[in-house]
């Protein structure tokens, strides 16, 4: 077979968190450099290894302080070419956490704040990707 490549595809893994009917939505810091820095997306990140859900969870966990029980929802998965040149396979979860209290979230390095918004505080928002900007209108809606 001549002219097969493998190709590289790292894959990301996020997760809508919705309480109260909000979203959480997670502000980036400047620690992958300045081109993330100040915009809004979603608790999540590279899958890394074993179980997806599992790896999802310890994201959460990493990002919020958070330790969520039992399985998120599969609601869409997308690919991206990011800058370099290296595709992205995404897959977007859901997390319905109920009307009770919001959890306190503690922010690591990766964010400088969090909000829990409703669909209005979406439209003025800069997310990181269009895709996670639709994801939580989508879900909002």
């Amino acid at each position: 077979m001549h002219g097969f490549k493998h190709k590289l595809l790292a894959v990301m893994q996020h997760v809508v968190m919705v309480c109260q009917g909000e979203v959480l939505l997670l502000r980036y810091s400047g620690y992958q450099g300045n081109r993330v820095a100040g915009l809004w997306g979603l608790p999540g990140g590279h899958y890394i290894a074993g179980d997806p859900v599992d790896d999802l969870l310890r994201e959460v966990s990493e990002e919020t302080g958070l330790q969520l029980t039992g399985k998120p929802e599969l609601l869409k998965t997308y690919v991206v070419k990011f800058p370099d040149g290296i595709e992205r396979f995404g897959v977007f979860y859901l997390y319905q956490m109920g009307n009770g209290t919001k959890p306190v979230i503690n922010l690591s390095y990766e964010h400088t704040e969090f909000r829990w918004t409703d669909l209005s505080g979406v439209k003025g928002a800069a997310f990181i990707g269009p895709y996670h900007k639709g994801i939580v209108e989508e879900v909002l809606s």
